[in-house]
């Protein structure tokens, strides 16, 4: 029997038709604790959320103690990777501020900009940042709920000129629009120095401070444009 066989040929890809390498990863700096601080229904469970997860819940449960979570920033030349404190606000946890401070390498004092006692207050909030924490810490001040600038009580250019006395960074947010959210976390990652040894465990021990780690969850009443922190 006669047995035919046939032969394919199939043309190689030239190498511009083939695909680009994958880019190298950003190299990657040790994690930087950075610390939410303010009033309590400033809005800043709700800054974190928007940031973490790109979310907002306009009715928020109070953070118990403080909630962690983590998020990176990806810069020009390297990839900053944040663990976020978001501590509460109500009196009754200020006496728990100070174990956050001494290992924050940034933070970020927030106000609500429709209500003038939430600045004066932030503006404690910085003095005892810069009498207890670190030197070197990169401190933002954040005007939040800035979607509500009808009623506005705290003018611009005075929480501006606080902040340039200061010398901290300033924008004012909105978690509900998610104006300048990312862009706060990223001036902070530009501002934080070059090669620092990352997240310092506050306290002297091993034990890490409390944390609520609750998923933030909607309720029939209560918080505000940006929701309770």
């Amino acid at each position: 029997p006669l047995v035919h066989i046939s032969l394919f040929s199939f043309p190689l890809p030239s190498s511009s038709s083939l695909p680009p390498p994958p880019s190298p990863p950003l190299p990657s700096s040790p994690p930087h604790l950075c610390l939410l601080t303010g009033e309590s229904a400033v809005g800043k469970s709700s800054l974190v959320l928007r940031f973490v997860k790109g979310q907002f819940h306009e009715y928020q449960e109070s953070t118990i103690g403080a909630a962690f979570l983590t998020q990176t920033v990806n810069l020009d030349d390297t990839t900053v990777k944040f663990e976020i404190w978001d501590t509460a606000g109500q009196e009754r946890y200020h006496s728990l501020a100070p174990m956050y401070y001494r290992g924050a390498q940034a933070a970020i004092v927030v106000y609500d900009i429709t209500n003038t006692d939430t600045f004066v207050r932030a503006k404690s909030w910085v003095k005892e940042l810069q009498r207890q924490a670190s030197p070197n810490i990169v401190i933002a001040l954040s005007g939040n709920k800035a979607d509500l600038a009808g009623k506005r009580m705290v003018d611009f250019d005075e929480a501006q000129s606080y902040a340039d006395e200061n010398s901290l960074l300033f924008m004012e947010t909105s978690a509900k629009t998610a104006m300048n959210v990312n862009e706060t976390f990223l001036a902070i990652a530009k501002k934080l120095p070059k090669g620092s040894s990352g997240v310092q465990r506050s306290g002297t021990s091993s034990r890490e401070p409390y944390v609520s780690d609750r998923q933030p969850q909607q309720q029939s009443g209560g918080g505000g444009c940006c929701g309770k922190s």
